[in-house]
């Protein structure tokens, strides 16, 4: 909810899919390339504030919308809309009413899968791609299922990173999420790596925390202030956790696959120059899985891989390093 921040900049409009999407708009200067912002969960175009701020001051152009059902964009109730290929086409047509052909795309979170997306379905559209904590990964035209998952990463690093996927497809975990929104602020932004992996990573660790739990200290790089504003942007009046946990319940009904069965596997491959800033602490964006999961989709020479020592959330508690390593990267 960037509006809330930035409404000199801040405007929506309703696409062809009967959705209306708030976002940033911001020309570029002097022929500086415009950059596309894309948040995650649990966010929303608000979190992007540092960059904001420290793009259009160098005079670059930017698109940062509220993805669909955060902030002032729309809610719907049906997972079926959170469609990736759905949304890509919905980002798509934001950059046609802004007149752009191409951009940087720049995702963090969940923001990374649907610029992985983009890059699949509109690879003329990106002149370069960044992906924040969580790297590019290529279609799956065989079906999802977050065990496997976890089954891997308990062998790699010794912990299931994804636990907490299943107690976001349930049918309370909004509601929870929302009543016991304190506990979603302190996982979310905990000043203990720890705390996060303790009540996220583990199978049922999630629904415990969220019935039983205690929650811990908030990290020192956000501000009561800030937390405040998170408040307000996940309020009840403004729809709570339940619409954003659709991306989730979307991806885990495998109503992705079909679509993605139609990408032809030449398109798996990126084919611009891309960085990943990976967060050293983050315990479920865990580098030693990110980077060899990207590596063999790109063709050799164009990645760039940085690591910033943070946790999850790199552009709010180290802005400076991922703002820096944003210019490198735009050149």
């Amino acid at each position: 909810m960037a509006a809330l921040a930035f409404p000199h900049i801040t405007t929506s409009a309703k696409l062809s899919s009967g959705v209306t999407y708030s976002y940033v708009h911001n020309p570029a200067q002097d022929s500086k390339p415009h950059v596309l912002l894309l948040h995650g969960f649990p966010s929303s175009a608000y979190d992007w504030r540092h960059q904001i701020e420290f793009l259009v001051d160098r005079g670059y152009g930017l698109i940062v919308p509220d993805l669909l059902g955060y902030g002032a964009t729309d809610k719907p109730r049906e997972k079926e809309a959170y469609r990736l290929k759905k949304m890509c086409g919905e980002v798509v047509e934001i950059l046609d009413i802004c007149g752009l052909d191409t951009v940087v795309g720049v995702g963090h979170d969940w923001g990374s899968f649907l610029l992985g997306r983009l890059a699949n379905y509109y690879p003329a559209r990106f002149a370069k791609l960044a992906f924040l904590d969580i790297a590019y990964a290529p279609p799956n035209a065989d079906g999802f299922s977050v065990d496997p998952i976890n089954e891997r990463t308990t062998e790699m690093i010794g912990y299931p990173v994804f636990g907490y996927w299943h107690f976001f497809k349930d049918e309370d975990s909004g509601d929870l999420m929302t009543d016991k929104m304190d506990h979603t602020i302190a996982v979310a932004y905990a000043s203990s790596y720890d705390f996060s992996k303790e009540n996220l990573c583990y199978l049922g660790a999630a629904r415990k925390y969220y019935t039983t739990g205690t929650p811990g200290p908030i990290a020192p790089w956000i501000t009561d202030h800030e937390i405040a504003m998170q408040k307000q942007i996940f309020s009840k009046e403004h729809g709570g956790y339940g619409p954003p946990l659709n991306w989730y319940k979307c991806e885990i009904a495998n109503l992705n696959v079909p679509d993605e069965a139609t990408v032809a596997k030449e398109d798996y491959y990126l084919k611009v120059p891309s960085l990943l800033v990976t967060c050293k602490y983050d315990p479920i964006g865990v580098p030693a899985v990110q980077k060899p999961g990207m590596t063999p989709w790109i063709e050799e020479g164009l990645l760039t891989v940085v690591e910033i020592e943070s946790g999850h959330w790199c552009l709010l508690e180290k802005p400076r390093e991922t703002n820096e390593a944003l210019e490198r990267f735009l050149g």
